[in-house]
Order: structure tokens, then C-alpha cells, then sequence
């Protein structure tokens, strides 16, 4: 992780905040409730395994190949809700990353992927996004990837927002 990485994680944060709140606006919400936000991101994991089911599914001759930008897009849209989460950006504690670092991304692949997106649902406040960002890592896929990706996913929701979705 770089200053630079986590310069985009905060980005992320703040726009996930403004879109938040134009959610709740547009739907009369005070906070958006934590429960649903739980099932929320148990939902966007299930679709981001389904895309990776090329890696894992070995009782299935006919599974389709892992596509890589099918797979950023759902894994981008756990990245939503576990900003989401987030309370506030100053709940956000980088000091886990940097552990993380100094641990080795290849720790965390060992670990296994599917302990790793549990840990995103189980986890509390930024431990979330702590697995979050070890889940993308070991996906393969750098911090300014899912912020390029995370931007256009941005512009899409609040069109749908804007259009009554």
C-alpha cells in the first residue's frame, strides 16, 4: 500500500458518503440501517464468488472462463457497500494496511480467498474494508484499478438514482 493508495481509499470514502446521502434524501432515510447493509454486502459477495466460480467450481466441465472485468465490477460493488459501512472517514484507521503489508499479500492468499470474503461480512467497521482491500489484492487487482473502476460504477448509480431505479 502507498500514500497514493491510500489517497484513493479516501477518495472512495468521501464520494460513497455524498452518494449515500443522496440516497437517503431521495428515499427519506436518517441513516441507512446496518442489517441491511450486512445483507447487502453478503449479497454483492455471492455475486462476486458466482464470477470467480471459473477458479473454484472443479465439479462443472462446462463452467465458463473467470472474466476479469466482470469480476472488478461485482468485487466493486462490495467495495460500495463496505464504504458504506464506514461510518465516517475519520472511523477509518490505516494502520491495519499497514500491517498488511508488512505481512505479505501471499499470508493472506494462504489464508484462502473464501475465509478472506467472510471476514469482509463478519468483520466490524474498517476491518471490513481492512479485508476488503486483501480480498482485491489477492484477486490481483491494484487500489488505483478498483478506484478507476469504483469512479465509473459512481456515475452509473447516481443515474440510476436519477432515473428512479
Amino acid at each position: 500500500m502507498t500514500i497514493k493508495d491510500i489517497a484513493l481509499i479516501i477518495k472512495m470514502l468521501k464520494m460513497q458518503s455524498k452518494l449515500d446521502k443522496a440516497i437517503m434524501d431521495e428515499y427519506g432515510l436518517d441513516k441507512i440501517d446496518e442489517d441491511k447493509l450486512s445483507l447487502a454486502i453478503l449479497d454483492e459477495v455471492g455475486e462476486l464468488t458466482h464470477e470467480l466460480k471459473g477458479k473454484w467450481c472443479w465439479w462443472k466441465k462446462t463452467q465458463a472462463q473467470v472474466d476479469n472485468s466482470k469480476v472488478l465490477g461485482e468485487l466493486v460493488d462490495v467495495w460500495h457497500f463496505v464504504l458504506s459501512y464506514t461510518d465516517s472517514i475519520s472511523d477509518v484507521r490505516f494502520t491495519h494496511i499497514d500491517w498488511m503489508v508488512g505481512k505479505g499479500i501471499n499470508t493472506f492468499e494462504q489464508e484462502g480467498l473464501a475465509c478472506l470474503l467472510a471476514n469482509i461480512v463478519n468483520a466490524e467497521y474498517e476491518n471490513k474494508l481492512f479485508y476488503l482491500i486483501a480480498v482485491s489484492l489477492c484477486l490481483g487487482f491494484t487500489i488505483e484499478d478498483v478506484y478507476k473502476a469504483y469512479c465509473d460504477k459512481n456515475k452509473i448509480n447516481y443515474q440510476r438514482l436519477k432515473e428512479g431505479y
